[in-house]
């Protein structure tokens, strides 16, 4: 994937993501042009989630793998993998799936520490327009709690047998007043794992 990330001000990334499901790896170069400012390598498997950011790819910016961060990381595998890789949420993979309304389905799933429930808003086709959860956050004034996460969904794309949304925007406070970006992203190319 490609686009663009939020801190403080948007800067361009390239990622690669494996998600299955039950967990996660992100990889991304945050940098202009040649210039690597930071990489990032986000994961969460088996209940254990981590974040990790290197200045200029060498030097320590941010680490975190505390239980904040694995509730954190377990709500965005839940959203990413319901989003990109939907093979791999049936309900024979743990996902207890029911329809909201006409145009909404929720999966519920078990990705301990957490059990986050993802809302899928699909048009007439059964294309995702909207994935959000209640995700592990943190608060603007300190601490942590259950803040909106989601993404609207501008496009989708195939690739070989699978058709994923290919252009989205991230935030948090998801769906309020407060809703605020922190991702802009194009699927560049995507493969069953």
């Amino acid at each position: 994937m490609t686009g663009s990330i939020k801190a403080d001000l948007w800067l361009p990334f390239r990622a690669d993501e494996e998600i299955d499901g039950r967990s996660f790896s992100w990889r991304a170069r945050v940098g202009l042009g040649r210039l690597t400012l930071v990489r990032i390598a986000d994961s969460y498997a088996h209940g254990v989630g981590s974040t990790e950011g290197l200045l200029f790819g060498r030097r320590p910016l941010f680490y975190s793998a505390d239980e904040d961060t694995a509730r954190s990381a377990a709500g965005r595998t839940a959203l990413e993998s319901a989003v990109f890789a939907a093979p791999t949420v049936l309900p024979e993979r743990g996902v207890a799936w029911r329809a909201e309304r006409d145009d909404t389905i929720v999966g519920r799933f078990d990705l301990p520490p957490e059990r986050p429930e993802v809302e899928l808003r699909i048009d007439t086709d059964g294309a995702i327009t909207q994935a959000s959860a209640a995700r592990w956050g943190p608060l603007d004034e300190g601490g942590h709690d259950y803040v909106q996460c989601g993404c609207e969904v501008h496009a989708e794309r195939r690739f070989g047998g699978l058709t994923v949304p290919s252009e989205l925007t991230v935030s948090w406070h998801f769906g309020s007043p407060r809703q605020a970006p922190y991702m802009r992203a194009q699927i560049t190319g995507a493969e069953p794992i």
